[in-house]
């Protein structure tokens, strides 16, 4: 029989990714669902893809609330204050990009000026996925601490 700690440690090491995997499943899969569900329901031919759904921006909107909940988490950490607030920085400013990205597409759709819908898909995938990989960056740090103090 393991003792209770390893099962501690065991869980500390696949917490992050379900995290992660939330955050990704109600930001793509809920809202692509619900559309093809709402489609359904009222009889359209409506069938989005991923692209045609995000494609004002709403992406960036997903890394930013994966970015406050990192954040969050590295807030909670013991970590030296230096550390905590240059991670919290950068993942702060890539998150205000990411969101950047939607507020632009939003901006330029509602005046009419140069709406690019290819464009906003593609900026707000980029910036998704640097959100996503320096959240997963730190959140496996995070674990990494957690381990190596609980030893």
């Amino acid at each position: 029989m393991l003792p209770l700690h390893s099962y501690a440690a065991n869980w500390t090491a696949v917490k992050w990714l379900l995290w992660i995997g939330l955050y990704l499943i109600l930001g793509f899969l809920a809202p692509w669902l619900m559309t093809r569900a709402w489609a359904h329901h009222h009889r359209s031919d409506l069938r989005p893809g991923f692209r045609q759904l995000f494609q004002n921006g709403e992406l960036g909107l997903i890394g930013l609330i994966l970015a406050i909940s990192v954040i969050w988490d590295l807030q909670r950490s013991q970590y030296t204050p230096f550390t905590v607030a240059l991670g919290s920085v950068f993942l702060t400013v890539t998150a205000i990009m990411a969101g950047q990205i939607w507020i632009e597409s939003y901006c330029r759709r509602s005046t009419n000026s140069d709406f690019q819908p290819e464009r906003g898909w593609r900026d707000s995938r980029t910036m998704l996925l640097l959100v996503a990989s320096q959240a997963l960056v730190i959140e496996m740090l995070l674990d990494r601490f957690a381990k190596v103090t609980a030893q």
